[in-house]
């Protein structure tokens, strides 16, 4: 089979590729080894609203055309986040957000790429790759241009000779029946060394899990979470481990005719662990670039540059943040001092990505 583009995961970042970078004539197809896409759910289902957004990346433009999310994918709102703090010490920040039912979210944004002319496999894993083919379940497929949106293990990046993200934290999340309120929840120190657990309310239920840096805390990611659970006295259903990369983006997200996008490329927030709307975001880059570049008018390095300029500050601080981080989160009592210091301005800006101090 050959094809103009491959792309390998059709998460957030792989389909959001394939909507912008499809038509036009273009033979785009998106494999992902799952077998329905959305499933399992392997995050916290939080999306930032998109005034958060520009305030997060200054640089970024027209949003509303990556995040206008039809209501029935949206399963809740919330106006806050509480930090709560090793010692119980809670400090709110006025924080806008979508909680969405990933699973039908990302059926959703498959189907826009579908619609924009891309096609979908399901249930083929990549296998190899070298000199423009890829060896997959489905027999061997050439591209001109190959998408590795495979995630923070991302076998596409290996085979192309690029870095995975250096520090992946495990997390475990859930569904949990009830009433959780409105404000999302978010518990620091022992409870989940090195990262935080969660509780993030949705409509007669909530999505509740944790994520620990493995250097911190030498304990399993189930043992951890069921601790979490036990002190919220609720009861979890389909529970689900995944990776979280932490380490920022990786060195390089382009070579030959290879490129990364996502977690793959580490795009995602270490301050708050998000990588839903900067895979989004890196994805529109993504699809429009492969779209000039098989025109004729760019190459595809241009993509490394075109997101760069308009995430790369944001996320390198959101790294020195928690490197910062690193150096009490073994400790409750430095990290609950360390929390009362920066206070709820200072906590505010981290989960922004913005420097700590002015």
């Amino acid at each position: 089979m050959e094809v103009d583009v491959l792309i390998v995961g059709a998460g957030p970042a792989g389909s959001t590729t394939a909507r912008f970078c499809a038509g036009g004539g273009s033979d785009v197809l998106m494999i992902d080894r799952r077998g329905e896409i959305g499933h399992p759910v392997q995050c916290g289902e939080l999306l930032p609203h998109v005034e958060e957004m520009y305030t997060i990346f200054p640089e970024s433009d027209h949003l509303e055309e990556l995040f206008d999310i039809p209501s029935a994918l949206v399963h809740g709102e919330s106006e806050h986040i509480d930090m709560v703090s090793p010692g119980g010490r809670t400090y709110r920040s006025e924080f806008r957000s979508h909680i969405l039912d990933r699973r039908s979210f990302d059926k959703h944004l498959s189907k826009l790429a579908v619609d924009a002319g891309a096609r979908l496999e399901t249930g083929v894993s990549l296998l190899g790759l070298k000199d423009g083919v890829a060896e997959t379940t489905m027999g061997p497929v050439k591209a001109k241009v190959v998408v590795g949106a495979d995630g923070p293990n991302s076998r596409t990046a290996r085979e192309a000779g690029l870095e995975n993200p250096s520090l992946r934290y495990p997390a475990v999340t859930c569904q949990a029946k009830g009433d959780f309120g409105t404000d999302v929840k978010m518990f620091f120190g022992s409870v989940a060394p090195g990262g935080y657990a969660w509780i993030i309310p949705k409509r007669g239920s909530a999505n509740i899990g944790l994520g620990f840096d493995p250097h911190v805390f030498r304990g399993t990611p189930r043992a951890a979470f069921e601790s979490f659970v036990r002190t919220l006295g609720c009861t979890c259903a389909d529970l689900t481990m995944g990776i979280v990369p932490m380490s920022g983006p990786v060195p390089s997200t382009v070579r030959g005719r290879i490129l990364l996008v996502g977690d793959a490329a580490g795009q995602t927030m270490a301050t708050n662990g998000g990588g839903i709307p900067t895979a989004m975001m890196a994805g529109r880059v993504a699809g429009r670039t492969i779209r000039e570049h098989l025109a004729g008018s760019c190459r595809l390095e241009e993509y490394e540059a075109r997101w760069r300029k308009v995430m790369l500050s944001p996320l390198r601080t959101s790294v020195r943040t928690r490197r910062m981080a690193d150096m009490v989160f073994g400790n409750d009592r430095l990290l609950g001092a360390a929390m009362f210091v920066l206070g709820r301005r200072g906590l505010d800006r981290a989960i922004r990505c913005k420097p700590l101090l002015l």
